[in-house]
């Protein structure tokens, strides 16, 4: 608390020395802001976003006092340039305010709120209630100032027709805020319930439904503890869903059904209508209440639904039904439908219905059989589906059959294969197979053998460790650290440990973190005193997180307390990419999408993507992780979770939403961007706020085929038009972003 306290101070004292230079009012003094061009601005406001860390209070080391004043330098300079003159200047110096996620700007960015550009505002102070309660704030009353400051913003103004207000964003903004009590979570509530009348009859206000009606999803989500969503919300929202009053935008429409999810607010109505209709967005969430517990429809009417949901025409809406039947169906009706559904023409619904199969009818021979049948090694290069075929042959049968079934897949040319070979043998505590794989030319085939042979084999699997930690993929070394806790130490281990440590440090990759932080958690556990001289080059480390717990480790040695430098990697100079061309993403398959980038959102992380995407970087990676009805992630050099670029992208956070087709960038924490970038297969809204959103596929349509392993051939930069085969790309707008 008290460093918080200190932190705070200091912040507000400069916020202080800007006020006392004539910048608090915005409206008098914007010709204070510095002497630069739009374009130097915009560089100057990327370089401060693109510096952005995070600093211990109580670190101060002559290199840490330098980037911490330079940091105080960098926040007066965005205090200023939000006074500028140029508005795109003023907007995105607002923005980056909010994105440093301190509360303390808070204060600074209210008086923006009636003076200033309100949208990005109302953004900005949402995203700066992500940073850590100052001290002096015991009761939430700086949400609540904050709450009453947007309502005032985001009124209906006297002449609605000469200026609708920005009653959307605002909405946004006030859903967002760390409330504590129940009465402000109400008033927020009444708030947006009283703009959605509003825009029942004034057609003007019509377009802000969108976003208000998603503010009202992320408090039934976020705030039901405090204060469930109240009945005439309830019934306004289930009103936009059937189109009682009005005809309501899709995507109106779909926000407003969301949030009837989050709230349990699916009426029999409401849950026919959306069944039957022609949005694939609103059947699936329809798909999704029929899953549930508690159906608002009587149970045959619930089996009749889901066998036609069953055979839509829409791929979302068939994985979703899949998954349903699964839950709801199959102890009473059986699982010859899920059976029938593996004559599907996508791959993704047939691996639905596999993975379903393993854990549903597990009495039913007929399913085993088909199991059976289905888990034979693959051949050629479509292996998706008889893989999961055994994993799922694995939970139910792990039998004669079943080992003899897998002996295809440990040997298999492709690595996938054997991945989910693994997998299986886990399940089956297959320990054969296990040590076979263990032992695999890849590394994520080896990464996958070894939590089920520590269960299996205790302190005996200890070769198997030593020899993943003498090996250079970071998941593998990082998922070894995790294993070996509460292992019994050895030399060889604790060698080991030290070598690998020392091996990834000397890549010099910010993005190695996760790695090294997890081998050194497990040298402090099975190291000794002797290695202390190998830890003591990470007290100068390239990572603080890194330095700060070596020095924890020697101290625990030692007895002696330990100072850390941190020697940080110097940040390459940021560039402005402007307009750039959509990406056209070519897959070693022949399937093409493209990718519309948002360079105006997202310009550090577009940056970083073309020209990575020019230098080759992604031609033969692939897409590693799929996940029907969820995302497709890829950009790995590794093809796993732990292997990415070498320096860490910022967070560029905005109020665009993760919603189908959506592109965004992988990250493991605030600020960890490491390149890798994944794309929205339906609407993922409890992932908004907390990706950077930069780009979005033009059809969605186009990525519902791909399938994990598929490779990407070539990421180019050019028009959609060009390419004969495919029509006009559909413009990406801040669909469900900004009203």
């Amino acid at each position: 608390m008290r460093r918080a306290a200190v932190a705070a101070a200091v912040l507000c004292a400069c916020l202080r020395i800007a006020a006392a230079d004539g910048l608090r009012s915005p409206q008098s003094t914007r010709s204070s802001a510095p002497a630069l061009s739009p374009a130097a601005a915009l560089l100057a406001i990327l370089g401060v976003e693109d510096s952005r860390l995070s600093l211990p209070d109580d670190l101060h080391t002559p290199g840490i006092d330098v980037l911490r004043a330079k940091q105080m330098e960098d926040l007066r300079l965005l205090v200023e340039l939000a006074r500028s003159k140029d508005a795109p200047t003023q907007i995105r110096a607002i923005r980056a305010l909010g994105r440093l996620e301190r509360r303390e700007v808070i204060p600074e960015l209210l008086q923006y709120l009636t003076l200033g550009p309100t949208t990005e505002t109302a953004q900005a102070i949402a995203q700066a209630f992500r940073g850590p309660v100052l001290p002096d704030d015991s009761g939430g009353q700086q949400a609540e100032r904050a709450l009453e400051a947007l309502i005032v913003a985001g009124a209906i103004p006297p002449d609605i027709r000469q200026r609708p207000g920005p009653i959307g964003p605002v909405s946004l903004a006030v859903s967002r805020l760390p409330y504590e009590r129940a009465e402000q979570v109400q008033a927020a509530e009444t708030y947006m319930l009283r703009m959605l009348r509003a825009a029942d009859t004034d057609p003007l206000l019509r377009p802000a439904v969108s976003n208000i009606a998603r503010g009202m999803e992320i408090l039934a989500r976020t705030q039901t503890r405090l204060s469930p969503l109240n009945p005439d919300a309830i019934d306004q929202l289930q009103s936009i869903v059937l189109n009682r009053r009005h005809d309501y935008d899709a995507d109106s429409r779909v926000n407003a059904m969301t949030a009837l999810l989050s709230a349990r607010g699916v009426d029999q109505e409401t849950l026919r209508s959306t069944a039957r209709s022609d949005s694939e967005s609103l059947k699936r969430l329809a798909t999704l209440v029929l899953g549930g517990a508690a159906v608002p429809v009587p149970a045959t009417e619930r089996m009749e639904l889901l066998t036609e949901l069953l055979r839509d025409r829409y791929t979302i809406v068939r994985i979703e039904a899949v998954r349903a039947w699964a839950r709801q169906e199959s102890r009473e009706s059986g699982c010859q439908r899920l059976l029938d559904t593996l004559k599907d023409p996508s791959v993704s619904v047939v691996v639905a219905a596999l993975d379903a199969l393993g854990d549903t009818c597990k009495d039913d021979v007929s399913v085993t059989d088909r199991l059976t049948s289905e888990a034979k090694a693959p051949e050629g290069n479509e292996w998706q589906r008889a893989s999961h075929a055994l994993v799922a042959l694995a939970k139910r049968a792990p039998g004669r059959a079943f080992i003899s079934l897998l002996g295809g897949h440990v040997q298999h040319q492709i690595w996938q294969v054997r991945m989910y070979a693994a997998r299986a043998a886990a399940i089956a505590n297959d320990l054969a197979s296990l040590e076979r794989l263990t032992s695999d030319e890849d590394d994520n085939v080896r990464e996958a053998t070894l939590p089920p042979l520590r269960r299996l084999r205790g302190e005996d699997a200890e070769p198997y460790f030593v020899a993943a930690l003498g090996r250079g993929d970071y998941q593998l070394l990082r998922t070894a650290a995790i294993e070996l806790k509460g292992a019994k130490p050895t030399p060889q281990l604790a060698g080991a440990l030290l070598d690998a440590l020392r091996r990834v440090t000397a890549e010099k990759k910010e993005t190695s973190r996760d790695t090294r932080l997890a081998l050194l958690e497990r040298l402090q556990e099975l190291g000794t005193a002797d290695q202390a001289g190998g830890l003591v080059p990470l007290l100068r480390d390239f990572d603080i997180r890194v330095a700060q717990l070596a020095a924890v480790v020697i101290q625990q040695w030692s007895g002696r307390a330990q100072e850390i430098d941190p020697q940080l990697i110097p940040r390459p100079g940021v560039v402005d990419v402007g307009s750039v061309e959509p990406a056209r993403v070519k897959m070693k398959s022949g399937k093409v999408f493209f990718i519309t980038l948002r360079p105006s959102v997202a310009p550090l992380t577009v940056a970083r993507f073309v020209r990575l995407a020019r230098d080759g970087y992604y031609n033969g990676l692939t897409f590693h992780r799929v996940v029907p009805n969820f995302v497709i992630q890829g950009g790995s050099p590794a093809a796993n979770e732990y292997s990415g670029d070498t320096l860490y992208l910022r967070d560029e956070i905005s109020s665009l939403s993760n919603v189908r087709g959506s592109v965004g960038l992988s990250t493991r924490g605030r600020d960890t961007g490491d390149a890798q970038f994944f794309i929205n297969l339906v609407d993922n809204p409890r992932l908004d706020f907390d990706y950077t959103i930069f780009g979005a596929v033009g059809r969605p349509e186009d990525i519902d085929d791909i399938v994990e392993g598929d490779v990407i051939s070539t990421i180019t930069f050019e028009n959609e038009d060009k390419d004969k085969d495919k029509k006009d790309p559909e413009p990406l707008t801040a669909r469900r972003g900004v009203s």
